[in-house]
């Protein structure tokens, strides 16, 4: 007896043992007892032609609909609102809360009509929590639940019941796109809105919705079935998706455990575990290939989507998506997920995770290795890519490729100039040189490499294997480009791509926030979001409703994204200060040396510098700054107001004194008390008389006369007749290199004057929309905000970069400008070199 025993207990141990082996490490969830009942009930006879056959099975397993018990779903019958109500309250997750209604009212158990309408004896609990959970509208209230539910009724509930946010205003567009959009209940617009950009409904395919019309069976499971997608976690579900990758059958008292075991997309290890034995019994309903059944219908290999309760899992499914190869470019890589454009200029959206296989040149990789602007070839199941490759050229053999054929791409996070030469570090780590007057091509205007800057978005190409020096840079102008710095408070998320909606929006402009509108969406394609300064989900934005959001809007193909959000819980400081950065804290001063502030930078902070988002780093090469940031001290964001005056060129104003072949001397002719007031230049901001000075005059010298109504250019040999006295030029303005004249603004002199230095934002004509215009304050010795200043004229100004005349069509947005204005009126405008 006791060898038996002792027989026995091995047994059990090595039982036990190998069931611990597969759970060690991994993430368990055990069927249900009920199954099988759940099984029985999917298994409709009268849904085989059914369009949403599976929706039918799908919503019953998850207890959502349900049939009459004796197998049959009726679908296409007509849903009475009643019906429709009970079912959106499961999808809410308030059944116990309708049942618990029924028990405790005490009405006639006929159908019969109460001073809020008619309704069956069975739905009085039904109405209770509708009107308690505020589905129903007062005027809802009086409807008679007994008659037919009309489209426009479920898409509203529907709305109301996942807590869709209504969209109001011009942001509704859908509603009004179909052809009966005037039969809409003005009340239910915002939310019939919110249910169709949400994709849970649409129109015929006629182009009307059908607002009155009645909704079947079989068209509201597949209306809730979408809705499920969202609404899934209100009824206590957790969803995940992930590849069986192994099938593990055990012998257990007197009866047989599988084990099921997953990778699931975040790369965690699960177990599914069903049991039929002496001592248990559990399982879970699974629907595949339109199949319904119990666990057993999975196979090693199949992608499933499957829900959780707890410690269980009570349902499966297997991807309905079917497989397909896509060939194109890498157009954008986030986390996630990343952007494929085909040789015919169609963008697919594609997801990745941890099962995704990579290889380049067949050789394996990782996601890691991905790159803008790689050739792929992309396997996809529904939208997620189970494999990669990427096709480059073979860089062996002689050093030597074709142009394109060796490329790297990026974002720029540092630039480094010498007098011939400029180090760019992309965000990939790699670091090239070119020379600074390396053209750059893809923005439609001439440019040099001394022109890009930090946040730009380049692509390199090559024609050499191993040099750090590209052949040829192009500038991405159309995707990533920074559209605008906004602020709004949080009114949801909405759709299946997702949108970010914001009350109250206001846009970031010259140290102030201005209103735009009361109400917006935008795109969350790609998005990284911080609450506090911590990473968190895109979806878990919804749960900060009334939150204050910071958002960098940037162009994605026609698109205003959101980028970067950083949501802020408490109160927000904002000011304009001297700053010092140490990689971490950034220190602010105000106008009172005294008054300082120590702000966190963080990976959430919005930082701009020049128009473009750029990284932390930037701050340390900053001297002033707008700085946003909660009471705590985290920052979300910051303005870099520095632009410095452009190097190399040299300002003076005065009267003309002389004129020879090659030269052009300026200064006074008046003296007082002994001091000579001659002509003036500009040290550190300021004008300073220096007697009179000569500057070299060639004929490359731009010369324009500005004292009539209209710019008249002026050859140097018609400037020469000054000297005869034949012409009669007074003053000038002159833009010099040493004592080189570059430019000569002939016009008279201006007493009012003054310096500002700001950002060009874009051109039309010779009005300059400009940003972060600082202005000189000679009393305080410091450059200080203007928030009033937001165009410059330039239609008499002289333009200089790159120490030639420009027009104002050839300045690029980002550009740094140093600017001699009178008021608005530009006069003297030169570029950053």
């Amino acid at each position: 007896m006791k060898k038996i025993n002792i027989v026995s207990f091995l047994i059990l141990s090595l039982i036990f043992t190998s069931f611990s082996s597969i759970a060690s490490g991994s993430t368990m969830y055990s069927g249900v007892s009920n199954a099988s009942a759940v099984f029985l009930n999917m298994s409709y006879t009268d849904i085989g032609s059914s369009f949403a056959r599976n929706d039918i099975m799908r919503m019953t397993a998850l207890s959502v609909i349900r049939g009459n018990g004796n197998g049959l779903y009726y679908p296409s019958n007509k849903l009475k609102r009643e019906e429709a109500l009970a079912m959106i309250l499961r999808l809410m997750g308030k059944e116990k809360d309708v049942q618990l209604a029924q028990t405790s009212r005490n009405s006639n158990p006929t159908a019969g009509t109460s001073s809020n309408g008619a309704i069956d004896s069975w739905a009085q609990g039904v109405i209770t929590v509708a009107k308690n959970t505020g589905l129903l509208s007062k005027q809802d209230q009086s409807l008679d639940f007994t008659q037919y539910a009309t489209r426009q009724e479920v898409a509203n509930w529907i709305a109301k019941g996942i807590n869709l946010s209504p969209v109001y205003g011009k942001d509704a567009q859908y509603v009004y796109s179909y052809k009966d959009s005037g039969l809409f209940d003005a009340d239910k617009l915002p939310y019939i809105e919110a249910t169709i950009e949400s994709s849970i409904m649409s129109g015929y395919n006629n182009g009307y919705f059908g607002p009155n019309d009645s909704i079947t069976r079989e068209q509201m499971a597949a209306v809730l079935s979408r809705a499920f997608n969202v609404a899934y976690t209100m009824m206590g579900y957790t969803k995940d998706m992930g590849y069986v990758e192994r099938i593990q059958k055990d012998s257990v008292n007197g009866g047989t455990r599988y084990t099921y075991e997953i990778k699931n997309d975040s790369g965690q290890d699960v177990a599914l575990v069903a049991e039929n034995s002496q001592s248990a019994n559990y399982d879970f309903a699974v629907l595949k290939n339109g199949k319904a059944g119990l666990s057993s219908l999975i196979s090693n290999g199949d992608r499933l989507t499957y829900y959780t309760n707890g410690s269980n899992v009570i349902f499966a499914e297997t991807a309905n998506g079917s497989i397909k190869t896509i060939s194109g470019t890498i157009d954008s890589i986030w986390q996630g997920s990343f952007r494929l454009v085909d040789d015919s200029g169609n963008s697919y959206v594609i997801y990745y995770n941890n099962n995704t296989q990579v290889t380049m040149n067949s050789v394996d990789a990782s996601i890691s290795d991905l790159k803008y602007g790689e050739t792929a070839k992309v396997t996809v199941y529904g939208s997620t890519a189970t494999r990669i490759d990427v096709v480059y050229t073979d860089l062996s053999g002689n050093g030597q490729v074709s142009l394109g054929d060796r490329q790297d791409s990026g974002k720029i996070v540092d630039i480094e100039t010498d007098n011939s030469q400029v180090s760019i570090t992309l965000d990939n780590g790699s670091t090239y040189t070119v020379n600074v007057d390396m053209p750059v091509v893809g923005t439609g205007v001439s440019i040099s490499a001394s022109d890009l800057k930090v946040g730009e978005y380049i692509k390199l190409y090559f024609s050499s294997i191993n040099t750090k020096m590209p052949d040829e840079i192009f500038l991405e102008d159309d995707y990533n480009k920074p559209v605008a710095v906004i602020r709004g408070s949080i009114a949801g998320v909405s759709g299946f791509n997702p949108k970010v909606q914001l009350n109250d929006v206001e846009m970031y402009r010259q140290g102030q926030w201005n209103a735009t509108s009361s109400y917006a969406m935008y795109s969350l394609d790609g998005a990284s979001v911080y609450l506090d300064g911590s990473k968190i989900p895109v979806s878990d934005i919804s749960k900060y409703k009334g939150y204050d959001a910071y958002i960098m809007l940037e162009n994605h193909y026609g698109i205003e994204t959101a980028t970067l959000v950083s949501i802020q819980s408490g109160f927000n400081m904002s000011y304009v200060g001297d700053i010092t950065y140490d990689g971490n804290i950034m220190l602010v001063t105000f106008d009172n040396e005294n008054d300082n502030r120590q702000v966190n930078v963080n990976d959430g902070t919005i930082i701009l510098d020049n128009g473009l988002l750029v990284p932390k780093s930037q701050l340390s090469k900053a001297s002033q700054a707008y700085v946003s940031f909660s009471r705590g001290g985290a920052a979300n964001f910051i303005s870099i107001l520095d632009a410095n005056a452009p190097s190399g060129y040299y300002y003076a104003k005065g009267k003309i004194i002389n004129v020879t072949a090659d030269s052009i001397t300026v200064g006074n002719y008046y003296y007082y008390s002994g001091n000579e007031y001659g002509d003036e230049s500009l040290n550190n901001n300021e004008w300073v008389a220096n007697g009179d000075e000569t500057f070299y005059v060639g004929d490359k010298t731009y010369i324009v006369d500005n004292t009539g109504t209209s710019p008249v250019n002026v050859p140097y040999d018609e400037f020469l007749k000054q000297k005869y006295r034949a012409a009669n030029y007074s003053s000038v303005y002159i833009v010099a290199s040493d004592s080189n004249a570059i430019a000569v603004n002939i016009r008279p002199l201006s007493s009012t004057d003054r310096v500002s230095k700001a950002v060009l934002s874009s051109s039309s004509g010779n009005v300059l929309t400009i940003d972060n215009v600082m202005d000189w304050n000679e009393l305080n010795n410091k450059w200080e905000l203007n928030t009033s200043l937001d165009s410059i004229d330039a239609t008499k100004a002289v333009i200089v970069k790159n120490n030639k005349v420009v027009s104002a069509n050839d300045l690029k947005s980002g550009d740094n400008l140093y600017i001699i204005r009178d008021g608005a009126l530009g006069i003297v405008i030169t570029v950053q070199q």
